[in-house]
């Protein structure tokens, strides 16, 4: 065991995996939100209730400016610890879990400053962790390559062979982002006047600069809103990203994101834009052929990915660090051809199977999800997860610059 690491065993409100399962296992859903969502399809539309009564109690899925939240994460630590404080009037406590995407630098600095001023953190409850993000190609039925996103807890923030394994995942996923962006340049940039870049595409998406998460989608994402923003809007006063950012809901319908961003375009400018034309649908697609590329096939998973399984596998084989299937709600099933009970099933079976004991929670309480669709599969997933045993946890999955909301922007 590192020695930075054992000095945790000095702190008891620094928890291990144990604490955790004792602590969640005896939580429910309301303990998990602020309060009633006003609007249950909409994010952040909390009204409170929770929170003023001392009832909410965990939040196991907070990112900070380590990947792609918007605090930093002392202010993180103490804004918990203020509610931890309150709750204790009832009580009652409060656990915090920092998950950044990628990367343990985030639970490593929130464990320092934790550990390093126990008396300004008297009543908080502190888990470190992190996002992993998967590939998954084994399911039954299954057409295309799906992301599963792998919460881990209670790692040790000082492990060395953990930080190895996510360094190299995000070396390599970087240099596929580069490749791509010379690709795109070489293929796009003489006809359309300008140049794809790494800053810009971190405008909206901060974690492709880090070499977290994915590659495609993102490229997808900035490429498309780059190609418009310079279409239709000549001389402009505002970057592509400020469309997105501002009316971030037009963005979670089905429809193509071209005619998504076109929306968004229409409503910061508060101007109607005529159609797309045939040249810059061309231009669009000839853009997809190249990013498409940079993702998982059914066939070949890049070495700068990492497999659900095998990283699953690796992380039980880790001292320190338990597991949750993050969000599951979120995870695309469209291309697997099953009923979505079946489709849990097969994924919490591959969960068990690779991480046995580790694979223990899955993020059954998730705050932040919007839409019909995946509140609908709330309780076929419940079912899956019973047949083996998972511990439902949650989180709202915070990217603010509090532990209250979602949003990273102010």
């Amino acid at each position: 065991m590192d020695e930075k690491y054992k000095k945790k065993l000095d702190c008891e409100r620094i928890c291990g995996a144990e604490e955790l399962r004792a602590f969640v296992s005896s939580l429910h859903v309301e303990n998990f939100m602020p309060g009633i969502r006003r609007d249950k399809y909409v994010q952040d539309s909390h009204d409170f209730s929770i929170l003023k009564n001392g009832n909410f109690k965990a939040n196991l899925h907070v990112h900070t400016r380590n990947s792609d939240g918007a605090g930093k994460t002392e202010q993180l630590l103490l804004h918990a610890e203020a509610i931890a404080k309150y709750n204790s009037r009832f009580n009652s406590q409060f656990m915090l879990a920092i998950t950044d995407h990628d990367t343990i630098n985030g639970a490593r600095e929130a464990f320092e400053i934790f550990r390093d001023n126990p008396d300004r953190f008297q009543h908080l409850k502190f888990v470190p962790g992190l996002e992993i993000s998967t590939v998954e190609t084994k399911l039954e039925q299954q057409t295309a390559p799906n992301s599963i996103h792998l919460l881990v807890y209670g790692i040790n923030p000082y492990d060395r062979q953990l930080d190895e394994f996510l360094k190299e995942k995000s070396r390599l996923k970087l240099e596929l982002t580069q490749k791509t962006l010379t690709e795109l340049n070489r293929a796009l940039s003489k006809d359309l006047g300008f140049e794809f870049t790494l800053p810009e595409a971190a405008l909206v998406h901060e974690m492709i600069a880090k070499g977290f998460d994915e590659v495609r989608r993102p490229l997808m994402k900035y490429t498309t809103a780059k190609i418009l923003h310079n279409y239709y809007i000549k001389n402009p006063d505002f970057t592509y990203e400020k469309p997105v950012r501002k009316y971030k809901e037009l963005f979670r319908s089905s429809e193509p994101y071209c005619i998504a961003y076109k929306k968004a375009l229409e409503q910061y400018t508060g101007q109607e834009l005529p159609p797309v034309s045939q040249e810059i649908e061309n231009v669009l697609q000839k853009a997809q052929s190249i990013y498409e590329k940079a993702h998982p096939t059914m066939e070949t998973t890049p070495a700068a990915f990492s497999s659900f399984e095998e990283t699953v596998k690796f992380i039980s084989s880790l001292e320190y660090g338990v597991m949750a299937v993050a969000h599951p709600a979120r995870i695309n099933i469209n291309c697997i051809k099953s009923s979505p009970e079946d489709i849990f099933t097969n994924i919490f079976e591959n969960f068990k199977s690779a991480g046995g004991e580790k694979a223990m929670l899955y993020e059954g309480y998730y705050g932040s999800y919007f839409g019909e669709r995946a509140i609908s599969l709330l309780p076929e997933i419940d079912r899956a997860a019973a047949k083996f045993s998972l511990i439902p946890s949650g989180g709202l999955d915070s990217h603010g610059r509090d532990v209250i909301t979602r949003t990273p922007y102010s």
